[in-house]
């Protein structure tokens, strides 16, 4: 609807209507009101730019609680400084061709880009507030602008060459390990050969008249087939590991059913803005509804602005609600399972970033934030109680991770990284701390632990040329601990434990492990483990493809269930039951007994366990390793380890804890494990969000959901290199990527069909982990024309989002100039309504296509078995 030639109200689909209240006398919009009654206030300058952004408060009178946003400029155009709500900025300066050289924090931290006459970015410098260089890697260009060479901090080089056409043929890792890339005759990647000198892991692809992919022969010589209809939409999948799947479609393109390898239907249904509001199973007391839009009788004064946003998810096991505030922030969650309510409450400091978390019991935890908007300081009071300082003092990396704390009782933990931020030494010098440091093999294989500070390694670690891991030793002998052996595709041939060497075979028709030292394992149709040793252990499924019951010697010993989001919040024997919660990025947060009372439940600082209440709810410290697992629980009061979990045990992981270091005969008994995991007496496995861990066999007991998306073996877990790579999802390794590029399509290909469907932006940050790979924010919903990525997290090199569908009056298909004025990191992507991928620049060059026809090999961050990606990245012409 238009009001003197200007947009003035869009109702969508469903009847919500967005209202364009103000404009200026250049037709820029002054002031819209979303569906909710929130009203965002934009100013620009003289010139057309915008330079602040207001999402009103309630207060009216008064900023104070208002969200805005500032963007200063430069006399050029280019965009000087963006100011969050809290204060926080990034400045970003730039060379007389307009191109980026540096971004500044109000810290005074720097990242600055040393450029050749092209533009290209050859070296790349992260320095603290003192000049102190903290960060550096060096690149080299040919004459084409391609990459040629990138090299560490201590100049360790990876080499790339090209074809004719442009094409990655090959990449040499410092190691000399060389894989190379075959093409077609349309440039499309057709083959792979990984260390082509050695182990010779061969995959190949095929590809239809579209562009799809139709084939991947992996290099056991397995075929994974995919057939399409005419639309490109995939309508049946057939892998050697979960048998044949079948899909169809409603004619918008949603996916309506869904036919696994045991015949099992499920079906989908969606509302007028495709917004998925049912999943049906054949089971069906499994069944999901989605209710958007409705606010629920658990949401307070203040939470109830619901319109757009998910409210209510009923399923087999629980019921959920959520309420969010003016801002659209997630401000209660109540889980409902068994009758039992679990309440969890979050608040938000006025820059959006979280400030305070109340459990289900009560009890609080508070995090104090310094100018950058990062965690200096975690309180907790405990229900009942008053508050205790977890730790503070906590300090940063530049644009990185955390270089230590110092907890309540005054034990200091420091997290050192080297120049290619990775974990060099994390260390707590008092008694029963963790003190670990760690070396790598120029190619970025952790090959030594050390005591910090010791250049003797207790533990010396050996890796095959694909990077997996094969031998752990004692580090002053040389002699031989572990031992592993795999086949070309991933899976584990032998292991050595201890005295003892284990053979695994497989069938030559799947990889399906078949059985370990003669004991005998089953499946499904689909792949999942039903037995390990005739009637010793038992798995069941239900007709969501998810572990229900386990049983030993045919006794059952557990039942399991999930919630519509995958995560396991029940289990029950008889009539005693386990509730789980969890918060909304999946960090494991509390178990809660048959009457809802809390048996232990964990604090954490960003991705890292630090605290955990137990015993009847004492606190207790975590001192978590450069992963993220835990490693030693600290009780405070008497200053001693009481739980510990030794980074010299197993390697992956099948080392119990020692529950009682101090031998005081008081067991603390917490199951974390790797990120992501916890340990399941019933089953013997390691429940890890979508699948269930076996660490005894170093892989998990199900093919992965999303196929070679997690790489090209289904069942390993981590690349076979656990001290490197977690996968706290049960999907990705460690949900990173050797690119930004890649994290950045990632991103864009997950989120951009329900943009496209909601008509709405989505966006979020690209990231560099401190271990040189690169990850991304989950995506934040916006409105019909913008979106707010979200705080900025640490190592953040860029900003993503996506255009939803054509809204008359914006830019759909190409960046908009808003879009290229903020210099996010080193450059802004974009996912538009017809589907393309694209991507900006801001060193200064013009904004590039991205295929979206990728295949889907895998996305983890192992340095080695992730040289398929980089050719993936280099033959579809990405830079890296």
């Amino acid at each position: 609807m238009y009001r003197k030639g200007d947009l003035w109200k869009t109702t969508n689909p469903a009847g919500q209507v967005t209202e364009h209240l103000a404009y200026d006398g250049a037709g820029r919009p002054l002031s819209i009101k979303d569906a909710n009654g929130i009203v965002t206030d934009y100013t620009y300058h003289p010139r057309g730019w915008l330079t602040a952004t207001k999402v009103r408060g309630a207060n009216a009178s008064s900023e104070a609680d208002d969200r805005i946003t500032r963007i200063d400029y430069w006399p050029t155009g280019l965009v000087k400084q963006v100011t969050q709500p809290d204060g926080a900025f990034t400045a970003f300066t730039y060379d007389a061709a307009h191109r980026l050289t540096d971004i500044t924090d109000n810290a005074g931290n720097t990242v600055h880009y040393t450029l050749d006459n092209a533009g290209n970015r050859i070296k790349e410098d992260t320095s603290d507030a003192s000049g102190t260089l903290k960060r550096t890697l060096s690149r080299v260009y040919n004459q084409l602008g391609q990459l040629k060479t990138q090299a560490t901090a201590a100049s360790d080089p990876t080499d790339f060459a090209y074809d004719a056409n442009g094409n990655a043929t090959t990449m040499t890792d410092a190691l000399a390990t060389a894989t190379q890339s075959e093409y077609d005759p349309l440039n499309r990647l057709s083959r792979t050969l990984q260390d082509v000198a050695g182990i010779k892991a061969d995959t190949k692809l095929e590809y239809d008249a579209l562009d799809n992919l139709t084939k991947v022969t992996d290099p056991k010589g397995l075929d994974t087939t995919y057939d399409y209809n005419g639309f490109g939409d995939l309508v049946k999948l057939t892998s050697p590991d979960t048998g044949v799947t079948s899909y169809t479609y409603d004619s918008a393109g949603n996916r309506a059913t869904q036919t696994d390898a045991r015949g099992n239907t499920t079906a989908y249904g969606y509302d007028a803005l495709n917004r998925l509001t049912k999943v049906t199973y054949p089971t069906t007391s499994l069944n999901v509804t989605y209710t958007y839009d409705v606010t629920q009788t658990a949401c307070a004064s203040g939470e109830t602005f619901s319109i757009g946003r998910l409210t209510k998810m009923q399923d087999g096991g629980a019921v959920t609600q959520y309420c969010y505030n003016r801002f659209g922030d997630l401000v209660r969650k109540v889980q409902t399972s068994n009758g039992k309510a679990l309440v969890l409450r979050y608040e938000y400091t006025v820059g959006g970033q979280l400030q305070r978390m109340t459990y289900p019991d009560g009890a609080m935890v508070d995090y104090v934030r310094n100018a950058q908007g990062q965690t200096t300081q975690v309180g907790v009071t405990p229900a009942g109680g008053s508050r205790q300082v977890l730790l503070g003092n906590a300090t940063y990396y530049p644009f990185g991770a955390a270089a230590g704390w110092t907890y309540g009782n005054g034990r200091t933990l420091t997290r050192q990284y080297d120049l290619d931020y990775r974990p060099q030494a994390i260390q707590d010098s008092r008694p029963g701390g963790l003190d670990v440091g760690f070396g790598f093999d120029p190619a970025g294989n952790l090959t030594a632990l050390t005591p910090a500070g010791n250049t003797t390694p207790e533990i010396s670690l050996g890796y095959d040329t694909l990077g997996r891991l094969t031998a752990l030793k004692d580090g002053r002998t040389g002699t031989l601990i572990d031992g592993y052996s795999y086949d070309a595709t991933g899976n584990r041939l032998s292991a050595k434990v201890g005295t003892a060497t284990q053979a695994y075979t497989y069938p030559t028709d799947s990889h399906r492990l078949s059985a370990v030292a003669s004991v005998a394992r089953a499946y499904d149709a689909t792949g999942n483990t039903t037995a390990i040793g005739g009637t010793a252990r038992q798995y069941t499924y239900d007709t969501t493809d998810r572990m229900t019951q386990a049983r030993r010697a045919g006794a059952v010993t557990m039942n399991y269930r999930y919630n519509g989001r995958g995560e396991q919040v029940r289990r029950f024997l008889g009539t005693t039951n386990t509730y789980t919660l969890f918060d909304e990025a999946g960090h494991w947060l509390g178990d809660y007994d048959s009457n809802g009372a809390p048996k232990q439940q964990a604090i954490w600082l960003d991705d890292l366990p630090v605290g955990l209440l137990a015993n009847a709810n004492k606190l207790h410290y975590i001192e978590p390793d450069h992963l993220g697992s835990p490693r030693v629980v600290i009780d405070p009061t008497r200053d001693v380890a009481v739980w510990t979990w030794s980074l010299k045990g197993e390697a992956f992981g099948n080392t119990a804890p020692n529950q009682d270091p101090d031998g005081d005969g008081a067991a603390l008994v917490l199951d974390m494990r790797f990120p992501g995991q916890r340990y399941d007496a019933a089953s013997g496995l390691n429940q890890n969000y979508f699948r269930d861990y076996e660490a005894a066999t170093g892989r998990y007991g199900q093919s992965d959901p999303i196929g070679f998306h997690g790489g090209i073996g289904t069942y390993a877990y981590g690349r076979s290199s656990p001290f490197l790579w977690p996968d706290k999802l049960g999907l990705l390794p460690g949900d990173c990527y050797r690119t930004e590029n890649l994290a950045a399509a990632q991103a864009l290909k997950d989120i951009l069909p329900a943009s496209i469907k909601e008509d709405l932006e989505y966006g979020g940050w690209v990231y560099q982990k401190p271990n040189g790979y690169y990850s991304y924010t989950a995506p934040r919903r916006g409105t019909t024309s913008s979106v707010n990525p979200g705080p900025r997290p640490d190592g953040a090199t860029g900003a993503y989002h996506t255009h939803g569908d054509v809204t008359p009056g914006y830019v759909g298909e190409a960046f908009s100039k808003a879009d290229t004025r903020i210099p996010y990191g080193d450059a802004a992507y974009l996912g538009t309504p017809s589907g393309k991928l694209l991507r900006f620049s801001t060193s200064g060059s013009p904004y590039s296509e991205l295929p979206g026809a990728i295949p889907s090999y895998g996305c983890g961050c192992d340095g080695n078995n992730n040289k398929l990606l980089e050719f993936l990245s280099n033959a579809f012409g990405w830079q890296l």
